[in-house]
C-alpha cells in the first residue's frame, strides 16, 4: 500500500487534528472539573446538602430545654410633696435607693414530633445528598458528550478537508484538460460543482463545531485554544435480560433511591402527622428568682430599708390532645392527606420501577442497533479500502485516471466519516446505560463485554 493509503487508515483512527502538536489537549477530566467549578445549579446544590448536615448534626437541640436570664434594677428620687408609705408626706428630697432583681429559668416541652425528629432530618440529608449527586451526573454526561462531540467533529473536519484537497486537484486536472480540449464543459461543470460541494462541508462542520465551542466553553469556562484526546475505543457490549440487570442495579441507581427516599420522607410526615396528634403534650418549666433592695437617703442620713427575697418555682403540665379523633377536624384531615400522600409516593416509586425497566431496555436496543450499524460500516469501510487499494495499482499501472483515484480516495474517506459517527453515536449510548445503572463507562464495558463471555 503507498503512503497515502496509510495515511488513511491513521486519519480514521480517533486521532488528534495535524496541528494539535503546537496546541495544549484539554482531557475530558479536567473540562467535568472546570464545569464543576462553574456550574451554579451544581453549587445550589452543594449548600442545599451543606445546610441538610449542619440541620442533621443538631438533631440533639431538639431536646435541649430553653433557657433564659432575667435581670434588672431599679432606683428612683421622691420630691418634697410626695406620699411615701410608712413616712408620710416628706419635705425634702428622698433617694429611693437601689433595687435589684434576677433569675433563670428553664422549659421543655415535649410531643410527638419530636420522636420522629431525628429521622426526618436524616431523610432531609438523604435527598439533598441525591439532588447534589444528581445534578453532578447531569453535568459529568453533558460534559462529556459535548467533548465527544468535540472531538468528533475535528476527525470530521479533517476527513472533510482531505475531500476538499481531492475535489480541488480533481477540479485543476478537469480543467486543464478542459482548456487543452481533453474534456467537455460537462465535465468541468460537475468537477466545479463536486468542489463546491466540499468546501460547504467544510464549512458547515466548521461552523457545526464553533457552535459546540461556544456551549463547551460557556458551561466550563474554559478560555484558552485547546484539542481533545482521542476518542474511546468503542466496546462491543453483550447483555443478559434487561429483567436480570433491572434486579442488580436497580437499588443502586439515582432514579430508584430518589424515589424511595420520597417514600420514606412521606411515610415519615404520617407518622410525624399521627403523634403530633395523638401523643399527649408534656411541659414543664423550674425557675429561680432573686430580687433585693438597698437603702434609702432621707434628710442628710440612710436608713436601711434593704430586703432580700428568693424564689424556686416549677410546673408541669400535661396536655392530652382530642381534636383529631373526631372526623372531618383540621388534624384528622392532616392525618388522612399524610397518609393517602405516602401512598401516592408508593405508587411512584412502583411506576419508578416500570419506568427504569423500560429505559434499560431501550438502551440494551440502542446499543444493539449502533453495534449493527457499527459492523456494517466497517465492512463498508473495508471494501472502500481495498477499492482504493486496488484503484492504486491501476493507477500505478496507467489502467486509471487521477480523477477515479481520487473518486476511489472520497469513496474511502465518506465511509470512515459514516463510521466515525456511529461509534460516536455507540460511545453516547453506552454512556447513557451506565448512567442509568450509576456505574462508570468503563465497568460497563467491563462487565458486559461480548469477549469477556468468549475467555469464561
Amino acid at each position: 500500500m503507498k503512503k497515502i493509503g496509510s495515511f488513511l487508515i491513521i486519519a480514521a483512527a480517533f486521532l488528534l487534528p495535524l496541528h494539535a502538536d503546537d496546541i495544549q489537549t484539554l482531557t475530558l477530566d479536567e473540562a467535568v472539573s472546570s464545569a464543576e467549578d462553574m456550574s451554579i445549579p451544581l453549587q445550589q446544590a452543594a449548600l442545599t446538602l451543606q445546610m441538610a448536615l449542619r440541620n442533621q448534626d443538631a438533631v440533639m437541640t431538639t431536646f435541649m430545654p430553653d433557657l433564659a436570664i432575667t435581670a434588672g434594677a431599679s432606683t428612683g428620687v421622691s420630691f418634697p410633696g410626695t406620699s411615701v408609705t410608712e413616712i408620710g408626706k416628706i419635705d425634702s428630697p428622698m433617694f429611693g435607693g437601689l433595687s435589684v432583681n434576677a433569675g433563670v429559668s428553664a422549659s421543655f416541652t415535649f410531643n410527638g414530633t419530636m420522636i420522629t425528629d431525628a429521622k426526618t432530618r436524616e431523610l432531609a440529608k438523604q435527598s439533598a445528598s441525591l439532588q447534589y449527586q444528581t445534578t453532578w451526573t447531569s453535568l459529568k454526561s453533558a460534559i462529556t458528550e459535548a467533548y465527544w462531540n468535540l472531538a468528533a467533529a475535528d476527525i470530521s473536519i479533517s476527513n472533510a478537508k482531505l475531500l476538499l484537497e481531492d475535489a480541488q486537484s480533481s477540479y485543476d486536472s478537469v480543467s486543464e484538460m478542459y482548456e487543452n480540449g481533453l474534456a467537455d464543459e460537462l465535465t468541468l461543470r460537475q468537477t466545479e460543482l463536486a468542489l463546491k460541494q466540499a468546501e460547504l462541508q467544510v464549512r458547515t462542520l466548521e461552523d457545526s463545531k464553533t457552535l459546540l465551542m461556544s456551549a463547551f466553553r460557556n458551561t466550563t469556562g474554559i478560555d484558552f485554544d485547546f484539542t481533545t484526546s482521542e476518542l474511546p475505543e468503542p466496546v462491543i457490549l453483550s447483555f443478559p435480560a434487561p429483567e436480570d440487570i433491572v434486579r442488580e442495579y436497580a437499588e443502586g441507581s439515582l432514579e430508584i433511591q430518589s424515589a424511595r427516599n420520597q417514600l420514606d420522607s412521606a411515610k415519615n410526615a404520617a407518622d410525624t402527622a399521627r403523634m403530633g396528634s395523638y401523643f399527649p403534650i408534656l411541659t414543664a418549666q423550674v425557675g429561680y428568682n432573686y430580687a433585693g433592695s438597698g437603702y434609702q437617703y432621707y434628710k442628710n442620713s440612710w436608713t436601711d430599708y434593704s430586703n432580700m427575697t428568693n424564689a424556686i418555682t416549677g410546673s408541669v403540665n400535661v396536655t392530652i390532645p382530642l381534636s383529631a379523633i373526631l372526623p372531618g377536624s383540621e388534624e384528622n384531615m392532616a392525618i388522612k392527606d399524610a397518609e393517602d400522600s405516602a401512598k401516592l409516593s408508593a405508587l411512584s416509586l412502583q411506576d419508578a420501577r416500570n419506568t427504569y425497566l423500560e429505559d434499560v431496555k431501550q438502551c440494551i436496543i440502542t446499543i444493539g442497533q449502533n453495534q449493527s450499524n457499527m459492523t456494517l460500516q466497517q465492512e463498508a469501510v473495508d471494501s472502500a479500502q481495498r477499492s482504493y487499494e486496488l484503484s492504486e495499482d491501476a493507477f500505478d499501472a496507467g489502467m486509471m485516471t487521477a480523477t477515479d483515484l481520487a473518486s476511489a480516495r472520497n469513496k474511502l474517506l465518506s465511509e470512515q466519516m459514516s463510521l466515525t459517527s456511529i461509534k460516536l453515536d455507540h460511545l453516547i449510548s453506552c454512556y447513557g446505560l451506565a448512567d442509568k445503572l450509576n456505574i462508570e463507562l468503563t465497568e460497563l464495558q467491563t462487565a458486559f463485554a461480548a469477549d469477556r463471555e468468549n475467555n469464561q
